[in-house]
């Protein structure tokens, strides 16, 4: 029995340890798991192994199918519990393997596939009566998920229509019902792993970046005359961190002068100011994108690729500036005209991740069901 003390390991994931040689009480109470994912799921195995146990009493006879359904659920909720509650794997514990399985995302799938598996399954064997009470949450259920036109969806809407009372709900129309959920929550799930996707390709891509970032800052700081961020205006030469003066005229002198001048914590501060910004810039970026309840934190992933795309962008654009790119703005007078277009240019890095902005409202939109129902927003709206 999935909800009973003596099915859970004392001390795991919620039963008593025994007091003075008696068990504890049925429904003790542990240690908090490492996500709030897993205590949801922890709390459904919980309530849907009471609504097992209340339809085998009232409406599960002596067949022996029945009774084969309803051992196949209580197999699914104690996988789903194992599974949530971190007791499968030993190997759990080590922090290269939780990353694997946090990016491939096996736990949530497993969790999630067991608890609509036995869900589905209950509604095979629940009395009809209930069913009849639950056709108001299932059918919100499936058009959340479902696209309008799904012939599922509609069967579905005309078996509702047609379910007057508890005796209209034959084999026929309790398959269409379980048909129609399996695949409502079959989508749901499809929109999670592309949630869990897309995340994996933004921090994928901001660790590729940060690398890059740091590449730069230390061959600035090991060879720092081979990637100047320096102006020479006038008799004048000007890094982002001090400045000197020099008379000698001549591409090659100034060249040298600029050599003699330049810093190797010029790179480090550009790269600094540029993710500064563009962490404000990330700020004001995360208002339109609502929390998500999903274990997959798509925000933050987008905080650390724009932080990253900040601090690069913070360095070309000064080069760009230095090459005379920019016309009229080839020549800053002083560190801290330097500074100040770090922080503009780190700030600009919106520009370019403003598409994965739109993309990820998008994204999240499908997950909470409005993109698959046909009630998708246009990009620029979403969110």
């Amino acid at each position: 029995m999935v909800t009973t003390a003596a099915s859970i390991p004392a001390g795991s994931d919620g039963a008593a340890e025994p007091v003075d040689g008696r068990p504890g009480p049925p429904f003790g109470v542990g240690g908090p798991t490492t996500a709030a994912w897993r205590e949801e799921a922890l709390t459904r195995v919980t309530e849907l192994g009471g609504l097992a146990d209340w339809i085998e009493a009232v409406s599960v006879d002596g067949r022996k199918d029945q009774h084969k359904l309803l051992a196949a659920i209580r197999t699914q909720l104690e996988r789903a519990r194992i599974t949530a509650a971190c007791l499968d794997d030993p190997r759990r514990r080590h922090l290269l393997t939780r990353f694997k399985m946090s990016s491939g995302g096996s736990s949530v799938e497993r969790t999630l596939g067991s608890l609509d598996a036995a869900e589905a399954d209950l509604l095979r064997l629940a009395p009809p009566h209930y069913l009849c009470g639950l056709m108001p949450s299932l059918q919100a259920h499936v058009n959340r998920y479902l696209p309008k036109n799904d012939p599922r969806r509609i069967h579905l809407d005309d078996v509702v229509k047609r379910a007057k009372d508890p005796q209209s709900l034959g084999d026929t129309e309790r398959g269409v019902v379980v048909a129609a959920y399996h695949a409502a929550n079959s989508q749901r799930r499809r929109e999670v792993l592309r949630l869990r996707s897309f995340r994996n390709v933004l921090l994928f891509a901001a660790v590729g970046l940060l690398v890059v970032a740091i590449a730069l800052g230390i061959l600035g700081s090991l060879r720092p005359h081979v990637i100047p961020l320096c102006f020479s205006p006038g008799k004048e030469v000007v890094c982002p961190t001090h400045s000197r003066i020099f008379v000698a005229e001549g591409v090659n002198k100034t060249d040298r002068a600029i050599s003699a001048t330049v810093s190797g914590w010029d790179i480090w501060v550009v790269e600094i100011i540029g993710l500064v910004a563009a962490g404000l810039a990330s700020t004001f970026a995360l208002r339109g994108i609502r929390g998500t309840s999903t274990p997959y934190s798509l925000p933050v992933a987008l905080a650390v690729l724009k932080l990253s795309t900040g601090a690069l962008t913070a360095v070309l654009g000064i080069l760009l500036m230095r090459g005379a790119f920019i016309p009229g703005l080839s020549a800053l007078d002083t560190s801290a005209q330097i500074i100040a277009w770090a922080i503009v240019f780190g700030y600009a890095q919106q520009l370019f991740t403003r598409m994965v902005d739109q993309q990820a409202q998008t994204v999240l939109a499908d997950v909470g069901g409005r993109g698959a129902a046909g009630e998708r927003q246009p990009a620029g709206q979403a969110g």
